[in-house]
């Protein structure tokens, strides 16, 4: 939130209310694993915890930690699109949203069209993953 106030694009307003939008989505659309090892390997040796509410995939499940966030529509023009939770995966770069869709290489400012993955609100996660990488799970999901 404070690189977000700090380059001055957006009113620190927005960047507070869009924070807390993301963190309030991110326990219950970030991706949920049966075990704190099944998320580590996707997502790093300490960025992992269990949610503070209980999730809707159950309780026990470990969730990745919110490492950024995405601010809504004033970043697109697109009324579709909502602030979004971001996550690092093990050893990448790039973040992604829970849908497992790259979103950016780096903070800042970044542009996609409306009909990317990335501008897709993350569903809510009804059951846990297996370890894998988002592209090699079989994931259910309620939209």
């Amino acid at each position: 939130m404070d690189e977000c106030i700090d380059a001055r694009m957006f009113a620190p307003e927005k960047c507070e209310a869009d924070f807390k939008q993301a963190a309030a989505s991110h326990e219950k659309t970030a991706p949920a694993f049966a075990s704190k090892e099944d998320c580590e390997a996707d997502f790093g040796a300490g960025q992992c915890a269990q949610p503070t509410q209980q999730h809707s995939a159950g309780s026990g499940v470990f969730l990745p930690l919110m490492m950024g966030y995405m601010l809504g529509s004033a970043m697109n023009n697109n009324a579709n699109v909502g602030p979004q939770a971001l996550y690092r995966q093990n050893g990448r770069a790039d973040f992604v949203n829970g849908n497992g869709a790259r979103v950016a290489g780096a903070t800042g400012p970044v542009k996609f069209s409306s009909n990317s993955p990335a501008a897709r609100p993350p569903a809510v996660q009804t059951q846990t993953m297996a370890r894998g990488g988002f592209g090699s799970r079989a994931v259910a999901v309620s939209s």
